[in-house]
């Protein structure tokens, strides 16, 4: 037996008095499916995707978990009211709530819709409990009358938003078509906090589920590595979601100890739901050991419920006026912290984020406190919404994680000019000069002079003229006196 494998037996069967990690828990969701049952459904949803994929969601929910089933066109009809999915009776009720969602409504109230969701979420939140919508529509907020369609879609935003921001609700919104009224289901999904999805293809749908539970649930999950994950002996159950390349194509599972398995396999222990898109199965107490997805498509899933789970906390913080994203995560069995150093010193544990702009980085988890959590730090570039994954991983032990959470980053403002101190009054900025219109100084002097001795020329040319006149008159005389 490895070091590990005695650490991990450790870990499975003793108890550890550390302190628990309380305020990362995920609280019991109470869930409202609100689906379109209008009558443009029938082309833009024609195989009725949306109830399988409605389906996968109800079937990856917990016991803790409470859901309802909406039917929306004109008015709100809740099909059925929350109910716990405590018993297989109760959850195989919700399942088939999703049945009766018909494509025969005529108009597209999605203001009825997220009102009457308002009424039934209310009270969650003062419960403990995490309420939220999920919102599929295939068209815009429709009444028949334009005027009263336009006043409507204006109080979703106006008057239901603020209320669903008062109760903690968040809405998780799906348009299945590029003509769905985009712009306003974006809206109402960033106004609570949720998210957003366009889902155009049959694909697209039930990927779009499987997000919305990973955002609202955070559950554990196993790394897939060319369609293989490892089971350990911790793992109690594991719900692989395995997406198929065609309608046609049939997906099976080989065991570690090669025996495959498929849809029309009968045996207590797993249960298998067959659909036109992907294939959902549930182990229960699965075997140890490396197991293989076959004949599948890619972003497959392995959802677990385990003896020990990995766990994560982040938060924001700010450090010299930069945002940051602070990351803990740790190991956890009966509510205690893991603090096994064996167990600990064999695990390598990372972080992938993916921006906005679908660029993605790679960070590593470099420090491990005394208490078994491993910690590291990232710093957001982008304004939006980022996902993040989890990795643990070592030779016969692995758990994921996947969250997403939103950066709003400051607009960084030019940096303003020193404060005058109070006893010292600002000197008042003198006007502006006007533009020089006189000689200066010195040219002023010359000139002058010049026009001085000017003068001087000009008066002695007059009296030189006036003597030479006065003389010549005098000499005429002199001469008519002679004669």
């Amino acid at each position: 037996m490895t070091k590990l494998a005695g650490a991990l037996l450790l870990v499975l069967f003793a108890g550890f008095n550390l302190p628990a990690a309380g305020a990362d828990e995920k609280r019991p969701v109470d869930a409202i499916l609100i689906m379109d049952s209008s009558g443009s459904m029938k082309a833009t949803d024609p195989r009725e995707l949306r109830k399988p994929a409605a389906k996968l969601f109800i079937t990856l929910l917990g016991k803790q978990d409470q859901v309802a089933v909406m039917s929306f066109s004109d008015n709100a009809y809740p099909i059925t009211w929350l109910t716990a999915l405590d018993s297989r009776s109760n959850k195989s009720r919700a399942i088939q709530a999703t049945d009766k969602i018909s494509s025969k409504g005529v108009y597209t109230n999605i203001h009825a819709a997220i009102a009457r969701g308002i009424e039934l979420l209310k009270d969650s939140d003062a419960k403990g409990r995490d309420p939220v919508m999920v919102l599929m529509s295939d068209g815009k907020m429709d009444t028949g009358d334009a005027a009263q369609s336009a006043e409507l879609r204006k109080k979703i935003m106006d008057d239901l938003m603020p209320q669903v921001k008062l109760h903690k609700i968040k809405i998780y919104s799906i348009a299945f078509t590029q003509q769905s009224d985009q712009e306003l289901l974006q809206q109402i999904a960033d106004a609570s906090d949720g998210r957003y999805a366009l889902a155009a293809s049959d694909d697209a749908l039930h990927k779009a589920f499987t997000r919305i539970f990973e955002q609202s649930k955070e559950p554990n999950m196993l790394p897939l590595t060319e369609n293989q994950f490892v089971v350990d002996a911790s793992i109690r159950e594991i719900t692989i979601l395995a997406n198929k390349k065609t309608e046609q194509s049939k997906i099976f599972l080989e065991s570690p100890g090669m025996v495959r398995y498929n849809a029309q396999t009968t045996k207590e222990s797993i249960q298998w739901f067959e659909s036109a898109s992907f294939d959902m199965i549930t182990i229960s107490k699965p075997e140890i050991g490396n197991w293989k997805i076959l004949f599948s498509d890619n972003d497959n899933k392995a959802y677990i419920v385990a003896d020990i789970e990995l766990r994560t906390r982040f938060a924001f913080s700010t450090e010299q006026g930069a945002q940051s994203l602070d990351i803990t995560a740790w190991f956890k069995k009966n509510d205690e912290i893991v603090a096994e150093k064996e167990l600990l010193k064999s695990m390598e544990v990372g972080l992938e984020v993916e921006h906005p702009d679908g660029t993605i980085d790679k960070l590593s988890f470099q420090e491990v406190s005394p208490e078994g959590q491993f910690i590291t730090r990232f710093k957001p570039t982008q304004n939006g919404i980022y996902a993040a994954t989890v990795t643990a991983s070592s030779k016969t032990f692995q758990r994921q994680q996947i969250f997403s959470f939103r950066s709003t980053l400051p607009i960084q403002e030019p940096p303003k000019p020193a404060a005058i101190p109070a006893a010292i009054e600002a000197p008042v900025a003198p006007e502006p000069e006007k533009p020089v219109t006189e000689p200066p100084q010195e040219e002023t002097d010359i000139f002058q002079a010049v026009m001085i001795f000017a003068a001087i020329n000009i008066v002695l040319m007059l009296i030189g003229v006036n003597a030479y006149f006065f003389l010549r008159s005098r000499r005429n005389r002199s001469e008519q006196n002679k004669q």
